[in-house]
């Protein structure tokens, strides 16, 4: 099982952005390939399935890279 994308996010009220001159703004937190629960010893299990490798042996294929992005969406 693996927890492929996730987001977390919070819209500041507006009575709070508008003090700013800000019509909304929300901030987030968001991850790719967050959590594998597997008994898999490679890497990456979806990467023993692919066509490039054998069943259970990676072959030196590097695994999907972990992301964690914060960010913001302002609109004045």
């Amino acid at each position: 099982m693996r927890l492929k994308t996730t987001q977390l996010g919070y819209t500041l009220p507006a009575d709070v952005t508008r003090r700013v001159s800000i019509q909304r703004l929300r901030v987030y937190i968001s991850a790719d390939n967050l959590l594998t629960f597997t008994k898999y010893d490679g890497f990456d299990p979806e990467l023993a399935a692919g066509g490039y490798t054998n069943i259970g042996v990676d072959r030196g294929i590097y695994p999907q890279a972990r992301t964690i992005s914060l960010g913001a969406n302002i609109s004045f």
